[in-house]
């Protein structure tokens, strides 16, 4: 599992090397420890200064203070266990270190490329919602009608029978672990206990966000299809359009920031938590379903506005 601290681990063992290597050794480690830290506060500074910058450039900012405090405890890997374990683990907290690292980058990264993605969605321009029916014969008609119906009910299905599977194997996991975690734990206080069953709960709640977030969309998705179904380019559909592309891309921004925000708080609350888990996100997944939705929403729309251009010429 060395990978994981990867290059943060050999960053540290590389200034330390620097810093007891004489005087002016010392000196150039600490300029580097610093320089490095502050990367990510430099590269906020220089968005902001090409008016690049954005809200969820705060993550660069906190990713400047983990950079900080983890090089520093890397540099010093004695005062791991002394400050960031309430028991002694060998030195396994440097892999919850290196996780909220990477889980930092990689949340900014991909909230960027949400955002890259919200403004040219906005520059694309919205089509003007104007109600226009169809003229299908009368048994295609009908027959699509039958079509949306059955997806509509499946979808719903779905979603119900994925909501019941997931609060109940949710429901299981949890009391696995909190027994897992009184058993292995006998001899701690009742406070780290219940810190930790505290954090062992959130952590259950945040894994089901994902698996929510689909059904979300599957709702979504059927709300869409019930308008589509009565109306197929008229305003209430263009409406649950737009509210199933722009809440796609806010469910995967859920995602991202509560499991970097989980990271985080175990790593502060790390000397009262007796188990953590520490958990470096990319949900290809969720990332392939937004782009799809965007996708069928351009789709969409554009079918729509060759559809106003030939009634104009009728």
């Amino acid at each position: 599992m060395d990978y994981i601290t990867f290059p943060w681990e050999q960053l540290g063992w590389a200034l330390r090397r620097l810093s007891l290597s004489g005087g002016m050794g010392n000196a150039a480690a600490w300029i580097l420890f610093i320089a490095l830290g502050a990367l990510p506060l430099i590269a906020a500074a220089f968005l902001l200064y090409r008016r690049m910058g954005h809200r969820t450039d705060f993550l660069l900012a906190v990713l400047s203070a983990a950079l900080f405090v983890g090089l520093w405890f890397f540099i010093n890997p004695s005062y791991m266990d002394r400050y960031l374990s309430p028991i002694p683990t060998g030195g396994n907290a440097k892999y919850a270190l290196a996780a909220v690292i990477d889980s930092l980058l990689l949340t900014w990264l991909l909230l960027r490329f949400l955002l890259r993605m919200e403004t040219e969605s906005s520059m694309a321009g919205r089509l003007p919602e104007l109600p226009i029916g169809e003229n299908l014969p009368g048994g295609e008609r009908h027959f699509q009608r039958k079509l949306l119906l059955l997806l509509r009910m499946l979808l719903n299905l779905y979603a119900l029978a994925l909501a019941v599977s997931l609060v109940a194997e949710g429901v299981t996991e949890f009391r696995e672990s909190l027994a897992a975690l009184q058993e292995n734990n006998t001899g701690s206080g009742d406070f780290l206990l219940t810190v930790s069953a505290l954090f062992l709960a959130l952590q259950s709640g945040i894994g089901l966000l994902p698996a929510v977030a689909q059904i979300a969309l599957l709702l979504m998705t059927g709300l869409f299809l019930r308008c589509y179904e009565k109306e197929p380019f008229g305003p209430k559909s263009c409406l649950r359009m737009e509210q199933l592309k722009k809440n796609s891309g806010r469910l995967l921004l859920l995602l991202l920031l509560a499991n970097v925000s989980f990271n985080v708080l175990q790593l502060l609350l790390s000397r009262f938590l007796l188990t953590s888990c520490h958990r470096i996100l990319f949900p290809l997944r969720e990332i392939i379903v937004m782009l799809g939705i965007r996708t069928l929403s351009f789709l969409y729309l554009e079918s729509k506005r060759l559809k106003e251009d030939n009634d104009m010429f009728i």
